[in-house]
């Protein structure tokens, strides 16, 4: 009985390591491949320690792709029409931060690029 109690706990303290190099991943926002490489390396520690280790450092290294291409609201980027640009445009000169040479310029670009 006491055998069979010490197995038990030996496989949930087993399971629990396991998913420490998945759980850092997964909350890193890693995925696709890079998440079933520390899967595989992770669950591979179990008869191989080294493959633990190198999953642990691997879930802390990666870079997650969708950090990098992931925008706060604040940097969503907003297609603009010409029309909008030519009335940004007419507002600055307005205001004097651009001359009018600088605005018939960028005006020219926007209507030739129609």
């Amino acid at each position: 009985m006491i055998l069979i109690i010490y197995f038990i706990i030996t496989v949930l303290i087993y399971y629990l390591l396991v998913q420490v190099p998945i759980k850092i991943a997964e909350s890193r926002g890693i995925s696709g491949g890079e998440l079933n490489t520390i899967k595989t390396l992770s669950w591979c520690g179990i008869f191989i320690g080294i493959t633990w280790i190198i999953a642990i450092i691997l879930s802390l290294v990666w870079q997650p792709a969708n950090w990098v291409e992931k925008k706060t609201p604040n940097e969503k980027i907003i297609p603009q029409s010409n029309l909008d640009v030519l009335e940004r445009l007419s507002i600055l000169k307005e205001k004097g931060i651009i001359s009018e040479q600088e605005f018939k310029k960028e005006k020219d670009k926007i209507l030739l690029n129609m």
